[in-house]
C-alpha cells in the first residue's frame, strides 16, 4: 500500500471508491478449510532480511506485491533484482502494485493503463514469469473504471477494505486487513480466529519491519510479525499466496445489481468507520444475515459515523434499506442523517418510519425513500445513525445497510406485531399509572413468566405513554388477555388517546359481550375500526376504573397491536 500515514487519508480520501454496479465484496460459501495469505506490498528491503527468514522458517509462502520502477531503476528503499530472484526461487509469488504507486483514481484512463498493462510487462520479462495474475492497487484508491482495467490484465485485486474472504467473494474486490503500526497482535490474533471458525480467507498485508518501537505508520515491529506467524501454525489455517487462494474461489467477479452497500459483515466498498459512539463492528452476539452485526451504544448525541471517501451521487439511488434491533431494552432514539461533508441533505428517526418504537429482540426492516427526507440531488459522503434523545440508551444492532439503486421499488417492510405489554412493558413504554400495580405478578400468568396486576379503585388507572408515538395506520386490531382473579366483574374502560384527545375507548365487559370472569383467561380481539379508530398516533392508553368502588385484583397479559 505505500507509505501513507493516518493524516492523509483523512484529507486524501485515499482508500477506495465504491464500485457502484460491482456489487459487494462479501461472500458467504466457506472453503472446506479456512486459509491466510500474507502479502507484503511495495517491495521494502526489510521484507528480504525481517519477514523472508521468519517466514521461510516456518514453511510460510507470501505474495509480493512490488512497486516496479523503483526495483527497476535501484532506488533507495526497495529490493534489488537478485534478491527478488530469490524470493521466487523460494517459492513465493510475485504480484504487481504498478510502475509509480500513484493513486490510480486521479490518473487519466491512459495513464492507468501503462501503469497496470507495463508493470505487468516488466515483472514477467525481468524474471521470466509466465503470468502476474495478481494485482494490489496503491492506497487501496479504485473506482470502476480502474476495475475495467484490472480486469483486462489481471485475474484478481487485493483492496485494503478489512473483513474475510469466501468462495462466492468478488475476485476484483477482495477484502484485506491493514496490519500497522496501530494493530495489536492480539487484534490479528482475532481476525485469525475468525478464519479457522468460519472456513473463510484472511488476507494479511504489511509493509516495513523494524526491530524496535515503530516510527511510522507502515512499521511493525519484527517480533510482533513472529508472533502472529507463531500463532497462525497453532490453527488448522491453510498458508496459500493470493493466487493460490483465487484458485479455491468461484472466480465471481460481482453482480450488476447498482445497489451500494454501506455494511454486510464489514464497511462496504469506499465507506470508512468514522464513529464517535461506543461500537463493535463485528458483534457476533445479535445478526440479521451472515457472521456479524453492528453494536451501538448511542448515547448523549454521539453516532455512528460511516463516511464515504469519494462521495456517492445522490440520484443514483432511489431508497437506504437498513435492518436495527434493539437489544434487550428496544425503544432507543436513533436519527438517520444524511450529510455532504458539512451541509445536511436529509434526516428522520428510525421509530417515525417503523412507526413505532424499535423493538426489543427482534429485527425489522427500515427503508428510507430518499425522496422523503429530501434528497434527491448531492452527493452523499457521510451517513450517521445518531443518538436523538442526549441520554444514556441501551446497545442497538444494525445490519445489512445499504443504499438502493435509482428505479428499485423495495418491497414494503413487514409490519410485526406492537407489544405495549408481554413479560413487561413493550420498547418505549413508559408506566405513569396511577393505580395500584405489579408489572411483574407471577401468581397468574397467560404466557412467559409474568403477567399484569393490578387493582382499579377508585377511578384510578393503568397509564401507559410513548413519547415516539404509535402510527395507527399500521395497525388493525388490538388484541389483549384479561383475568378476573378471584372474584371478576371488574368494570374497566380502555381508552386510547393521542396526548391532547381521545382517539377511542370501549369498556372490557363490553368488548367481551359478558363480564370479565373470575378464575380464567379471556382473550379481546378488538378491531380498530370498532373505536371508530382509522389512524393517528397513539401515545397513552389507559385502563381505568369505571365504578368509582372497590375491585378485586384484575390480570392483564399479551397486550398487543396487530398489522
Amino acid at each position: 500500500m505505500g507509505g501513507l500515514t493516518g493524516l492523509h487519508r483523512v484529507l486524501c480520501g485515499l482508500v477506495v471508491a465504491l464500485l457502484v454496479g460491482a456489487g459487494p465484496a462479501w461472500g458467504s460459501t466457506p472453503f472446506q478449510r479456512g486459509m491466510v495469505s500474507i502479502t507484503l506490498d511495495d517491495g521494502w528491503p526489510s521484507q528480504f532480511t525481517g519477514a523472508r527468514p521468519a517466514l521461510n522458517a516456518r514453511g510460510i509462502p507470501a505474495t509480493y506485491f512490488l512497486v516496479t520502477e523503483g526495483i527497476r531503476n535501484g532506488w533507495i528503499g526497495y529490493m534489488t533484482v537478485p534478491q527478488i530472484q530469490t524470493i521466487i526461487a523460494e517459492g513465493n509469488e510475485i504480484g504487481a502494485h504498478t510502475m509509480t504507486h500513484r493513486n490510480l483514481t486521479t490518473l487519466s484512463a491512459t495513464e492507468v493503463e501503462t501503469e497496470l498493462r507495463d508493470s505487468q510487462a516488466w515483472l514477467k520479462t525481468q524474471f521470466g514469469l509466465t503470468a502476474v495474475p495478481s494485482f494490489a492497487s496503491p492506497y487501496g484508491a479504485y473506482n470502476a473504471s480502474v476495475l475495467s482495467t484490472v480486469q483486462k490484465y489481471y485475474g484478481s485485486h487485493r483492496t485494503v477494505n478489512g473483513g474475510q474472504n469466501f468462495k462466492d467473494s468478488n475476485i476484483l474486490q477482495l477484502r484485506a486487513y491493514d496490519v500497522n503500526s496501530a494493530v495489536t497482535v492480539n487484534t490479528v490474533r482475532g481476525w485469525i480466529d475468525s478464519a479457522a471458525a468460519d472456513g473463510s480467507w484472511i488476507i494479511l498485508t504489511f509493509h516495513q519491519f523494524v526491530s524496535g518501537t515503530p516510527t511510522q505508520e507502515t512499521e511493525i515491529n519484527q517480533a510482533n510479525f513472529e508472533a502472529i506467524l507463531d500463532y497462525l501454525q497453532t490453527k488448522n489455517l491453510q498458508p496459500v499466496t493470493v493466487a493460490q487462494g483465487v484458485a479455491l474461489m468461484d472466480g465471481l467477479t460481482g453482480d450488476t445489481s447498482g445497489n451500494a452497500t454501506v455494511y454486510d459483515d464489514a464497511t462496504g466498498d469506499g465507506f470508512a468507520d468514522w464513529s464517535y459512539a461506543t461500537h463493535s463492528l463485528a458483534d457476533r452476539t445479535v445478526v440479521h444475515s451472515g457472521l456479524t452485526s453492528i453494536s451501538a451504544e448511542l448515547d448523549g448525541w454521539n453516532a455512528l459515523f460511516l463516511h464515504h471517501n469519494t462521495g456517492l451521487a445522490a440520484n443514483q439511488f432511489s431508497a437506504l434499506e437498513l435492518w436495527v434491533n434493539g437489544g434487550t431494552t428496544g425503544g432507543q432514539g436513533v436519527r438517520l442523517a444524511f450529510y455532504d461533508g458539512s451541509q445536511l441533505l436529509g434526516s428522520v428517526r428510525l421509530d417515525a418510519v417503523l412507526g413505532h418504537p424499535i423493538l426489543a429482540g427482534t429485527w425489522q426492516q427500515v427503508v428510507v425513500p430518499l425522496s422523503t427526507v429530501g434528497l434527491s440531488t448531492g452527493t452523499v459522503r457521510d451517513i450517521y445513525l445518531q443518538d436523538a434523545t442526549g441520554a444514556d440508551q441501551a446497545t442497538v444492532y444494525f445490519d445489512d445497510i445499504r443504499l438502493l439503486k435509482a428505479g428499485t421499488t423495495p418491497p414494503p417492510p413487514p409490519t410485526p406485531a406492537f407489544s405495549l405489554y408481554a413479560d413487561g412493558l413493550g420498547a418505549g413504554i413508559d408506566d405513569w399509572s396511577w393505580a395500584t400495580h405489579n408489572l411483574s405478578s407471577s401468581g397468574i400468568v397467560h404466557s412467559g413468566t409474568s403477567a399484569l396486576s393490578v387493582e382499579l379503585d377508585s377511578w384510578s388507572a393503568l397509564y401507559f405513554h410513548t413519547s415516539a408515538g404509535v402510527d395507527l395506520n399500521r395497525y388493525k386490531t388490538l388484541s389483549m388477555w384479561v383475568h378476573g382473579g378471584t372474584s371478576g366483574g371488574q368494570i374497566a374502560r380502555l381508552i386510547l388517546s393521542n396526548g391532547s384527545s381521545f382517539l377511542g375507548e370501549i369498556r372490557l365487559d363490553q368488548a367481551l359481550g359478558h363480564a370479565i370472569q373470575p378464575g380464567t383467561w379471556q382473550k379481546i380481539v378488538l378491531p380498530l375500526s370498532t373505536l371508530a379508530v382509522s389512524g393517528g398516533t397513539l401515545r397513552e392508553v389507559y385502563i381505568q376504573d369505571q365504578s368509582g368502588i372497590d375491585q378485586g385484583t384484575l390480570y392483564i397479559d399479551d397486550l398487543q397491536l396487530l398489522p
